[in-house]
């Protein structure tokens, strides 16, 4: 059976996030990109900064009057949100967690990955959750993101 439009969207940010080099035009060199979350303090220093997707909440509704079997007849918002960690020895991650917020944000509205995947129709930067410093050497953020894409009820989304 074919991966879930949901599935795919997923392993679509992944790969996005992982291409957040330099070498590919972004400010910063994203080293750890993984699903699974870990908590800050299980990563090795080279693993930062490092970048956990996770596929949220979901919204469903009808996109058409009538279900048809043959067409694209639900709409769903998959909200997916971003965790990421920048590690500082001294201590001062201002720019650095500026780049990667810039950086994660183009990724995420500009990626390749993503727009192969035909069903999306619209990707929304939602809001920016920081640990306001209260972490020392450490910046956590969340970056949450909206993305729409439709669907034959008859497939599952």
């Amino acid at each position: 059976m074919a991966n879930s439009i949901r599935q795919q969207i997923m392993v679509a940010v992944v790969s996005s996030l992982s291409n957040i080099t330099t070498a590919n035009g972004y400010q910063t060199d994203v080293e750890f990109v993984s699903e699974n979350i870990k908590h800050f303090s299980e990563l090795g220093t080279d693993k930062f900064p490092a970048l956990f997707p996770i596929d949220t909440d979901e919204a469903k509704e009808a996109f058409t009057f009538r279900p048809d079997t043959s067409a694209q007849d639900m709409k769903s918002t998959l909200t997916v949100l971003v965790t990421s960690y920048l590690f500082s020895r001294t201590g001062v991650t201002v720019q650095a967690r500026s780049d990667l917020l810039r950086d994660i944000e183009k990724a995420m509205m500009n990626a390749t990955a993503m727009t192969t995947i035909a069903n999306i129709i619209d990707i929304r930067p939602m809001k920016v959750t920081t640990d306001q410093g209260t972490v020392e050497n450490y910046s956590i953020h969340d970056q949450e993101f909206q993305i729409d894409y439709l669907y034959n009820h008859a497939d599952g989304g």
